[in-house]
């Protein structure tokens, strides 16, 4: 990835085909990455369906559309020999849907879980969050919108320092570009984000992109360093300034000299040392333990944390003073449920990277057409539809208990350990596809001339629902009890759509869903209630659907 932040924006032309000259995207446009192919290197090309946007439809199928890398011209398309030269058709549908329509193609198509029969209609929310689409149990597609960058002028770094920060999604196109606009002010850096979205990677690529990259790079973690000993692990001690000082003790600010410190946790900072903090910061000076003068400390703090600072200044736990200092520039890096799209990057390289450590590099080899990948497609989609509450960490380590779990045979298996955590292989409540037949059809029959189709939780048409400001903590109270807190046919009752139902919820705190639920209360919860998942719901006044999914994930299923 060393030139990635030059050539990123690229795929900003029509068909996948690259640029030479870096361009920002003005709005978001359609788009199919392929995040599974029997020929890894294919994994990660796009195709841009620019036709979408201008109201024509686009096709899929074996000879089109042409899938490009970035900076690659004019690209190929899929040209698997199990996919039917008939295309599939992709065309606008309502509220910024896209409609899939199978037609008189030979390609087996299932989404999300779920064979398509004839057509379906992926919902504006769904695209947002990204649709997998899994061709003949060999191709792995994500359906998504792309767009609305920033230009890259420049490499972000030297040679090396950013091959970590795998992927081209918008996101990390977006952390790329911080990066570059940063590095050389030596300005303190904040990086913010879940844990295991790689904030340590992205403290190295800062400082490797920054005039300090010739000199230490030191990483501390706050919250293992003891808090009686944060102060001299931080600014050094003297010899006999504590008990046990026996010798001259040198903190991390003297080992990081000339370079970058990155003190990541910073949320979990002793008070003590927060103040300490926020003076070396100030005057760019530090005071070892039991010295009698300050030193100048020629360094350069980039902080990580995955904490709410600001939750926590105003419950007085962290001073604001030093959240400010901190702040001179934020670096938000992004969940990978935000970027889906780099998921099939990340598998190949982490599969490829595992494979060798055990020496079956082999196995990924591009299979011949006959051959049944030792990676199934299935099973890539399913990794693609999982959330990653633990981000890039967590896809790693899964994927290094399959690999390990797999070792010797001829086909990957998925091992119970994986199985738990995929669980059903459901995606998010919120995107899961609901059939139904059209609302201007009589049920079981489909429009004159129009095959039936499967509709995606569409929000209403402009005009014919309420506005979700209209809608009282009362009803909102009603709506949920009588539906059992299904939230779908919660927001059906109050005439709103699903997603204006979640923000509306997040305005009345007494409103919970069972992802804010504590393991402690669902384990509580089910001793109490005996495990019976219908009381539980009663009880936690959260939906049947989310409770069982947080059931499997602790186990209590």
């Amino acid at each position: 990835m060393g030139s990635g932040a030059k050539t990123a924006l690229g795929e900003t032309t029509l068909g996948g085909q690259g640029s030479s000259s870096a361009v920002a995207v003005a709005a978001t446009t359609p788009a199919l990455t392929i995040l599974y192919h029997p020929r890894p290197d294919r994994v990660g090309e796009r195709a841009l369906l620019g036709e979408l946007a201008a109201g024509k439809a686009a096709s899929v199928s074996r000879v089109g559309p042409a899938f490009a890398a970035k900076g690659q011209s004019p690209g190929s398309p899929l040209e698997d020999g199990h996919l039917s030269r008939r295309p599939l058709r992709l065309s606008a549908a309502r509220g910024d849907g896209i409609r899939l329509e199978i037609g008189d193609s030979g390609t087996a198509v299932v989404a999300q879980g779920r064979r398509v029969r004839e057509s379906i209609v992926f919902s504006a929310a769904q695209l947002k969050r990204g649709v997998v689409l899994e061709l003949s149990r060999r191709v792995v597609l994500l359906l998504h919108r792309t767009g609305g960058l920033h230009p890259v002028q420049q490499e972000p770094a030297s040679e090396g320092d950013v091959r970590d920060l795998v992927g081209e999604s918008d996101g990390l196109r977006r952390v790329l570009w911080d990066i570059q606009s940063v590095a050389d002010l030596d300005l303190p850096v904040l990086l913010r984000g879940e844990t295991g979205v790689g904030k340590e990677l992205v403290a190295r690529a800062v400082h490797a992109a920054s005039r300090r990259k010739g000199r230490p790079f030191v990483a501390v973690n706050l919250g293992a360093v003891a808090p009686s000993l944060a102060i001299a692990e931080l600014f050094g001690a003297e010899k006999g300034s504590f008990t046990g000082a026996d010798r001259r003790r040198a903190g991390y600010f003297e080992q990081a000299r000339g370079g970058t410190l990155f003190l990541d946790e910073i949320g979990d900072a002793p008070a003590e040392l927060q103040v300490a903090l926020l003076r070396a910061l100030e005057t760019g000076e530090i005071q070892p333990v039991g010295a009698q003068e300050a030193r100048k400390a020629d360094v350069r703090v980039i902080a990580a944390t995955d904490a709410d600072l600001e939750a926590k200044v105003a419950s007085g736990t962290f001073r604001a003073p030093l959240l400010n200092r901190l702040s001179s520039y934020e670096i938000w890096i992004p969940p990978l449920r935000e970027r889906r799209d780099d998921i099939g990057r990340l598998l190949a390289r982490f599969f490829r990277e595992e494979l060798e450590r055990i020496g079956e590099a082999h196995r990924l080899d591009p299979a011949a057409a006959t051959d049944t990948p030792w990676l199934p497609a299935s099973l890539v989609a399913r990794l693609a539809e999982h959330d990653w509450p633990g981000n890039i960490r967590q896809l790693r380590n899964v994927v290094r208990q399959l690999v390990i779990g797999s070792r010797g045979q001829e086909r990957l298996t998925v091992g119970p350990a994986v199985e738990r955590l995929l669980g059903e292989g459901a995606p998010a409540a919120e995107a899961i596809l609901e059939e139904e037949p059209p609302a201007s059809a009589p049920e079981g029959r489909a429009p004159e001339g129009r095959a039936p189709e499967a509709e995606v939780s569409l929000p209403p048409p402009p005009g014919s629902g309420r506005k979700p400001a209209d809608v009282s903590e009362a009803e909102i109270a009603e709506a949920l009890r009588a539906a059992r807190w299904d939230l779908s046919a919660a927001a059906a009752r109050l005439q709103i759509s699903r997603p204006s139902l979640y923000l509306v919820l997040e305005r009345y705190p007494r409103f919970r869903t069972a992802r804010d639920l504590t393991a402690e209360e669902i384990r509580a919860c089910h001793a109490a209630c005996g495990g019976d998942v219908g009381r539980m719901v009663e009880r936690l006044e959260v939906s049947e659907r989310a409770l069982r999914r947080r059931l499997r994930e602790l186990r209590l299923a």
